[in-house]
């Protein structure tokens, strides 16, 4: 899911839907804009200015010669493909980041080892990307996650904060969050420490978005069960100030994960950010 204004946009990602919602922020769904382009399956949207970015890279069976970003502009529905191709085979793709100037980055999901930070080649922004292409990617690292070094973390969703200070990588149980220093995303997730905040138990939990006051919104799938809420995180951006290690010369987040974790997520009542939001809107 995205935030636009005044406006929510989602998608399920069960690889089978060929439509985006546009929600109101108390979740009322006020339209279904058809996507112009028939995806495969969607895993993660970015946004820029009113242009919806879909990330159509998902491959649980690692078998798809291509993956593909489709761009989808919010006032006319008019749509654009742009190819992908992987430097070392498939992989399995739910998050995109989008910078405010237009370079494109995908993290894999990886069930074990590290995952990987993907760009198009020679440095183009999407706006450069051929259609349909396809573009090669490159390799621009492993995502860095402290002396922690979990052995599994499933990265299912990815965000760009506005105005490109923070990046937000979710997994099933946590948020990672990254301060954007010099060289970028790429960099940024490559040679920086994120701070580590545990997210409330989901079934499935697979979205994550800024607004533009620098909230920070996570949402599940429901596995078959009641639909869990949407949580929101106050304030997470202007919470960022920096704190430079001089040991090791590594960049923080300075904010107490707790403060978030028990006094800032705030249940809206509302559920979305995947297939099973989809399915229950349907059935009604």
């Amino acid at each position: 899911m995205v935030v636009v204004d005044d406006r929510i946009y989602a998608m399920g990602d069960g690889g089978s839907d060929d439509f985006v919602f546009e929600m109101d922020l108390n979740c009322v769904v006020q339209k279904q804009i058809p996507v112009p382009i028939d995806p495969y399956d969607v895993e993660d949207l970015a946004v820029s200015g009113r242009t919806l970015v879909l990330s159509d890279t998902g491959d649980n069976l690692r078998t798809r010669e291509t993956v593909a970003f489709i761009t989808m502009d919010l006032d006319s529905g008019d749509g654009t493909l742009h190819r992908l191709t992987y430097p070392d085979g498939a992989h399995d793709t739910e998050s995109i980041l989008l910078d405010p100037d237009g370079h494109v980055f995908v993290v894999t999901k990886e069930l074990f080892g590290e995952s990987s930070v993907y760009t198009p080649i020679g440095d183009q922004k999407l706006s450069d990307l051929a259609q349909p292409g396809p573009t090669p990617l490159e390799r621009v690292g492993a995502v860095s996650l402290g002396p922690e070094k979990p052995v599994s973390v499933m990265f299912t969703g990815g965000a760009v904060s506005s105005d490109g200070s923070a990046i937000a990588l979710r997994s099933y149980s946590d948020l990672y969050l990254y301060e954007v220093v010099d060289g970028g995303i790429g960099a940024t997730l490559t040679g920086t420490e994120p701070l580590r905040i545990p997210l409330p138990k989901e079934p499935q939990g697979e979205a994550v978005a800024f607004n533009d006051a620098g909230d920070v919104l996570i949402g599940s799938e429901s596995a078959g069960g009641a639909l869990p809420p949407m949580y929101v995180m106050r304030a997470l951006v202007d919470a960022t100030e920096a704190t430079a290690d001089s040991s090791d010369g590594s960049v923080g987040v300075g904010v107490d994960p707790w403060t978030f974790v028990w006094a800032g997520l705030v249940a809206a009542g509302c559920a979305i950010g995947g297939a099973a939001f989809v399915r229950f809107r349907r059935r009604r």
